[in-house]
């Protein structure tokens, strides 16, 4: 006698996806390009109310006024705007030849670059805004510049290049290295 094998019968697979048996939960992590507009906005609204946090001015000896930071600082962190007046080039070589005459004025004009164009913030005038009075060090620089447009038109931020603790001075590389600068200030060599 033959016996007849019962062979399971087969059923299709049905494929489940991780969401039938979990709850769908959205990322909350950002693209860089997110990232990146959201610090943009910052800095653009620290700008605009003028933010000068967490900074102090003191005289030292050897350099006259500074700034020094009265709070931490983090890495990459808004700490003040180079701010004064936006000048064309041809009203910057005026006023650098006005300040030239006079001994008691100092210059703080600052010359920078913005889509292949030069610009120039004079600062020389005393407003009572400390990012004009930040001091050089070419070697223990802890700020860095960085251009950013407001409102149309460009301007001057330092941020920090590293973390930064309270009671430190603040110093960026001025980037000046021609010869007749360090030849009358020849602390840019520092």
């Amino acid at each position: 006698m033959v016996k007849a094998v019962a062979k399971p019968i087969r059923t299709p697979q049905v494929s489940h996806k991780v969401t039938d048996f979990f709850a769908v939960r959205k990322s909350i992590r950002k693209t860089k390009k997110q990232v990146l507009r959201e610090q943009q906005r910052t800095l653009e609204e620290l700008i605009r109310n003028e933010v000068e946090d967490g900074l102090e001015c003191r005289f030292t000896k050897g350099k006259g006024r500074a700034v020094f930071a009265t709070k931490n600082f983090e890495k990459g962190s808004f700490v003040v705007e180079y701010s004064g007046d936006f000048i064309s080039l041809t009203e910057a070589n005026c006023r650098e030849k006005q300040y030239a005459e006079d001994e008691t004025t100092g210059c703080y004009m600052y010359y920078f670059k913005y889509n292949d164009q030069t610009f120039c913030i004079d600062a020389t005038q005393e407003t009572g805004k400390l990012g004009r009075l930040v001091n050089h060090s070419r070697t223990s620089s802890n700020l860095y510049t960085k251009t950013i447009l407001v409102d149309g038109l460009p301007r001057l931020v330092l941020l920090a290049k590293e973390n930064i603790k309270r009671g430190q001075e603040l110093l960026y590389d001025y980037g000046d290295r021609s010869r007749e600068s360090i030849k009358y200030h020849p602390w840019l060599k520092d």
